[in-house]
């Protein structure tokens, strides 16, 4: 009995050391324009636009890539995970596509860790930020403005777009659409702060 509780324990870790190494994914702003940009108004006139971090829902607040099946079902992909928390990826993308998208703008990240004076604020909410196992990836956001140093709401929006998925089921091809579907709601966002 007493030789069996070693190969009980060897052939443990032998089964541990063969699991499925996780693969980590990344979400990314569209590239800039390589076009000249507008020349920049001076320090007194550039708007500065703070954007507030992403609200993401609750069922897609873990590391793993969650994604939607056939009925009500979610999958959740255990080894295909976020590269950092998605609310901060998110908010991090939507600035690098808002800054593209208004190059006469400064975007910052709120809180601010100095006092910079803003001319506006932007808070989003995602309803929905997945994709099928064989279909699209899905970006449901509702939107507010705020402007007067972020305190008298100027405008609310709401943004429902869909970006095709190069191979449906593939993470990273899921998190090439979602960056995608991430610049159409800045450019909404960017047409309305203009």
């Amino acid at each position: 009995m007493i030789r069996l509780i070693p190969l009980a324990i060897l052939a443990g870790l032998l089964a541990a050391c063969s699991t499925e190494p996780s693969r980590f994914y990344h979400l990314s702003a569209a590239p800039m324009a390589t076009a000249p940009a507008p020349a920049a108004p001076s320090a007194q006139t550039r708007r500065v636009v703070g954007i507030d971090t992403v609200d993401v829902p609750g069922y897609l607040d873990r590391p793993e890539i969650v994604l939607r099946a056939a009925g009500s079902r979610l999958v959740v992909k255990e080894f295909d995970r976020w590269g950092g928390p998605l609310d901060e990826m998110v908010t991090r993308a939507l600035e690098k596509d808002l800054e593209a998208a208004l190059p006469e703008m400064e975007v910052v990240s709120l809180p601010l860790t100095r006092d910079v004076p803003l001319t506006q604020a932007v808070e989003v909410a995602l309803d929905r930020f997945d994709a099928s196992e064989d279909g699209p990836a899905v970006l449901e956001a509702r939107w507010r403005i705020f402007d007067r140093g972020g305190e008298r709401l100027k405008r609310m929006g709401r943004t429902a777009v869909q970006e095709a998925v190069a191979t449906p089921g593939d993470p990273g091809a899921i998190a090439d659409a979602l960056s995608r579907t991430l610049t159409r709601l800045a450019a909404d966002i960017a047409a309305a702060l203009r």
